[in-house]
């Protein structure tokens, strides 16, 4: 009979052989009577064939001829998976002569001291249990919170958990204990009152900090999780774990430069801490700041530590800076997990340092080595073609790949896009009409082939019934929302086409959707609400080329426009 994780299962047929059955059975040092090997044979054999009930009777048998706590175990689960709690409880005062010190007898015997509603008697063991945990890191209380949190009832859950607890009252552990558990029960108020308890009862210990900061997390109170974490910083402005997650809180709010500035001091009193400087050196990079980041990765490096995320990220640094040379180095020293990127750096920066036949030899070589990554490869090497001016051949790379993939839409969609690049709408709508006969429900396929339709053809109302669909299946998505604006500006709807285009913006700052926005504001006449869309866009996307189109179009009429609403938003 196979043991259960679970102390409330029991389990079937062990599945071994007949001689490690029998040797299971730790009997005196003389050898089995035949009484003995029958009994235990026989409760084997009734396991696999499925009779638990005649299982037990041959198993508890066993026990008490041979003393055995195995075999009494055994006999405490056979009752249990043929559920009856009578031969249970009779096999678990067996088990519990035999061995008063199993934590796997007192586990069960509490379970089933709760099945049977009798709570002093799952108390004694649930004490028994605290006592037994040896563990020491885990909470002595963690086998006995394990079985409690499996209570059906949460009130029966956390009411259970507090009379256990009140046998320590002045137990730290016994009360963050109580914490989880009601938490687990949606107690969130006991929650709090029981963990900030353990924090007077054990005020250098973090864990009721790091838990009341996460259950506001989980929650939902994410502004109310960062005030807590912020007053516990500030009571212990030492303490390393509180310091971390704040940091994590701060990169999460995009607060890099506060967020390095809790890391550095993490490193002023643990200097070679790799997740520290792990993450200086990522916020190093995020800031810019490139002399820092190259000093964090390379002590990073010294410390023996995540050598290859440090080198990826020395290859990334270098590459900023504007050293190919030193990029390519670091990058060759990554394997592992980074290796496959580390690859497709070196393939562009061989291909921008117009060693194209280099980098494609090597993104080959990739393929090759991992079939998993061979779409992402393909794409890879048909943007390096196509950076490079080599359009027909970026094409050709899509269609061979295609050909011996016929069937993956990612692929198929790149090409489509690509395809509607260099002009080729027929090939374009081929595809992506393809991916929506075998995915009716791809989203972008759908947008794709309606903004293609409405932007490059006349046939709006058929390029309105795709982008439609698309917004049915993700009507929050920026893209498909630029796209409803602009088929809805080709059908002259312009009022409905600004409150899309809006609703666009406002999630996604693009210099292409702030292009179609001011478009529609012209066309409603409101044309020093269309500058001042461009004008904010141009300043943050100033390289954009559709964008500097569509101003360049308009440019000549800059001085005639009439004045702005008033109190209108563009």
């Amino acid at each position: 009979m196979a043991r259960s994780d679970s102390p409330a299962t029991a389990g079937g047929p062990t599945g071994a052989s007949v001689d490690s059955v029998v040797s299971d059975v730790d009997s005196p040092s003389r050898g089995l009577t035949p009484d003995q090997v029958y009994a235990v044979l026989a409760g084997e054999f009734a396991g696999r064939r499925g009779d638990m009930a005649t299982a037990f009777v041959h198993y508890y048998q066993a026990a008490q001829l041979t003393r055995s706590p195995r075999m009494a175990e055994l006999a405490v689960r056979a009752a249990i998976s043929a559920d009856d709690e009578q031969a249970a409880g009779k096999g678990i005062a067996l088990w519990l002569e035999l061995a008063p010190d199993a934590v796997a007898a007192n586990q069960v015997a509490a379970f089933l001291r709760i099945k049977a509603k009798d709570r002093e008697g799952a108390l004694i063991h649930l004490s028994r249990l605290v006592a037994l945990n040896k563990d020491p890191s885990a909470s002595p209380f963690s086998l006995a919170a394990a079985i409690v949190s499996r209570v059906p009832d949460p009130g029966e859950r956390v009411g259970l958990m507090r009379a256990l607890v009140e046998r320590f009252p002045e137990s730290a552990d016994a009360q963050q204990a109580l914490a989880m558990v009601a938490a687990s029960a949606s107690h969130f108020e006991a929650a709090d009152k029981a963990s900030r308890r353990a924090m007077a009862l054990r005020p250098e210990w973090d864990v009721p900090r790091l838990f009341l900061v996460r259950m506001k997390l989980s929650q939902g109170q994410r502004d109310e999780a960062r005030s807590l974490l912020e007053d516990f910083v500030a009571q212990r402005p030492d303490d390393q774990a509180l310091r971390k997650l704040y940091g994590q809180f701060l990169v999460e709010d995009q607060e890099f430069a506060r967020a390095r500035d809790v890391f550095e001091r993490l490193l002023s009193d643990r200097p070679n801490e790799p997740d520290a400087l792990f993450a200086a050196g990522v916020l190093s990079l995020q800031l810019d700041d490139l002399d820092g980041a190259r000093t964090y990765f390379t002590r990073l490096r010294e410390t023996g530590e995540r050598q290859d995320e440090a080198a990826f990220y020395l290859g990334q640094t270098e590459e900023r800076a504007d050293d190919p040379q030193a990029a390519l180095g670091w990058y060759a020293k990554v394997s592992g997990a980074n290796a496959s990127d580390a690859k497709v750096r070196m393939a562009l920066l061989l291909a921008k340092d117009g060693d194209v036949v280099k980098a494609r030899e090597l993104l080959q070589r990739l393929r090759d080595r991992s079939p998993e990554d061979a779409v992402s490869l393909y794409m890879v090497e048909a943007e390096i073609l196509d950076e490079v001016g080599q359009r027909d051949e970026a094409m050709s790379v899509y269609t061979s790949a295609i050909e011996s993939r016929s069937d993956d839409h990612t692929l198929r969609y790149a090409r489509a896009l690509y395809a509607v690049k260099l002009g080729r709408l027929a090939l374009a709508e081929r595809d992506l009409r393809r991916i929506i006969a075998e995915d009716p429900e791809h989203a972008d396929a759908l947008n794709a082939l309606g903004y293609t339709l409405a932007d490059r053809t006349d046939r709006y109302r058929e390029a309105l019934g795709f982008i439609e669909r698309a917004y049915a299946l993700k009507p929050d998505e920026p893209a498909i929302l630029d796209s409803m604006g602009w088929v809805n500006f080709r059908l002259g709807n312009y009022e409905v086409a600004r409150d899309f285009l809006r609703r666009a913006l406002d999630k996604m700052d693009d210099g292409e959707i702030a292009a179609h926005l001011g478009e529609t504001l012209w066309a409603l006449g409101r044309r020093s609400d269309a500058w001042a869309v461009w004008d904010a866009a141009a300043k943050e996307h100033p390289d954009h080329q559709y964008l500097r189109e569509v101003i360049g179009r308009h440019r000549v009429s800059r001085t005639d426009v009439e004045p702005p609403a008033a109190n209108t938003k563009p």
